[in-house]
């Protein structure tokens, strides 16, 4: 969901550490990108950025391949 103040779409974290902030950056650039609403859970370790880039790139590559679907 965006606000009036800023152009990044808001995000809030419901469990887990807050100093992790990998989930919130997803969720928002998600959102970003779908102007939807996204809730994600994440676990993957902080230190490894390749693989989290990875998942990112393929969640992206989905919604071009399934609109439908989201």
């Amino acid at each position: 969901m965006s606000s009036k103040y800023d152009s990044m779409p808001l995000s809030s974290l419901v469990m887990g550490d807050p100093s992790n902030t990998s989930a919130n950056t997803l969720a928002q650039r998600l959102a970003k990108k779908t102007k939807k609403q996204v809730f994600v859970s994440y676990s993957l370790a902080v230190t490894d950025s390749n693989l989290s880039l990875l998942v990112e790139n393929r969640i992206k590559k989905e919604f071009e391949l399934h609109p439908e679907c989201f």
